[in-house]
């Protein structure tokens, strides 16, 4: 949520909550005058409805006129957003939460080993970290873990028996300590670390189609979305999905952002489609490497609202896999137009960076 309807929901929610308790609390005193009771029956919901209502509008508008008089107030002052971007990045360091991070790899370490132990006899190489942590482009608020289980060839004889025996492992080992789900390629685990806190830990089984070691190509079970259909295949290559960053460390900033954008206007999109977009668009083919980290990013949206809009993005991992195919047809035009807007706004007035950032 950008930061003007946060400013204006609040003085909706304020000035609604507040005239409610005024009314109760008037009422109170006005049927305790007459030695009455406040019953449900007594209360005067109308009035109170009614004047809840027209005291939420108003307290939209003076939130609405709060917020005009920060930008006015944040005009007179010096804006650099190549440092207002570095600050973002520096929020989303993973050590700022140095015991959530420990119990997180607590978990995941331990995740890793029992598995091993469960299926070192058809492991093709020991539990491997994969997603965001691997590719180094986690941010603070909000990432989960991800592990690849390489099976060999020999191991299972189908995909969806590979896939069933890992999940039938897994609720044996932690079903009583976390929650144990079937996804369409993963299993996720839920930990909760401390009341109301959790953290997701993905597990996806894959078997080796010619020589895990030399090639790092697996096939993973897809499961269908209905109970009458059947479940699929899908080919990917680890290597190529954990290197795509790899020394890349100005598209990992701008992968970061975009995550926190992402999460900031709570947009539908994968992260696979902003990893691959960024990548290309920072490359030499397209806009390259600027030494502006404000520039650098409106390139990645700009590029990233060109492709949306294409029917086909090319899995760099899976020449057969349209990675436009995960988006449905609104989301990608709503993300892509809003990229383009906000694109718009920032090259008019760099200080709109605090806006779509909340």
């Amino acid at each position: 949520m950008r930061r003007r309807e946060k400013i204006v929901i609040t003085g909706v929610v304020l000035a609604t909550v507040g005239t409610v308790l005024y009314e109760i609390i008037r009422q109170w005193l006005q049927n305790r005058k007459e030695y009455k009771r406040l019953t449900f029956d007594n209360f005067d919901y109308n009035k109170t409805l009614g004047l809840a209502f027209r005291n939420g509008v108003v307290g939209g508008l003076l939130g609405y006129a709060y917020y005009c008089y920060r930008i006015d107030n944040e005009q007179t002052i010096p804006f650099d957003p190549d440092q207002y971007l570095r600050k973002i990045l520096s929020e989303e360091v993973l050590k700022n939460n140095p015991t959530y991070l420990s119990q997180s790899t607590s978990i995941k370490n331990e995740v890793k080993e029992k598995l091993n132990n469960a299926f070192k006899d058809t492991l093709i190489s020991y539990p491997q970290d994969a997603g965001s942590f691997a590719k180094r482009t986690a941010i603070a608020s909000c990432y989960d873990l991800d592990i690849v289980l390489p099976f060999s060839k020999q191991g299972y004889g189908t995909l969806e028996s590979m896939y069933m025996d890992v999940y039938n492992v897994l609720r044996d080992l932690f079903g009583e300590k976390a929650t144990v789900t079937k996804n369409t390629k993963a299993i996720t685990l839920t930990f909760e670390i401390t009341r109301g806190i959790h953290i997701d830990l993905d597990v996806v089984p894959g078997r080796e189609i010619n020589d895990f070691k030399k090639d790092k190509e697996l096939n993973m079970y897809v499961r269908p979305g209905l109970i009458w259909q059947r479940g699929s295949s899908f080919k990917t290559n680890l290597s190529q999905q954990l290197y795509i960053t790899r020394n890349k460390p100005d598209a990992r900033n701008i992968i970061k952002l975009l995550k926190r954008y992402r999460a900031q206007n709570n947009l539908n999109i994968p992260t696979i489609v902003i990893e691959q977009c960024v990548v290309e668009a920072l490359s030499e083919d397209q806009f390259g490497i600027q030494i502006s980290i404000a520039e650098n990013l409106l390139n990645a949206m700009d590029y990233l609202a060109l492709k949306l809009q294409q029917k086909c993005l090319t899995d760099f991992s899976n020449s057969n896999n349209n990675l436009n195919d995960k988006v449905s047809q609104w989301n990608k035009n709503y993300i892509s137009n809003l990229l383009l807007a906000d694109i718009t706004k920032v090259e008019k007035n760099p200080r709109y960076l605090i806006e779509i950032f909340g």
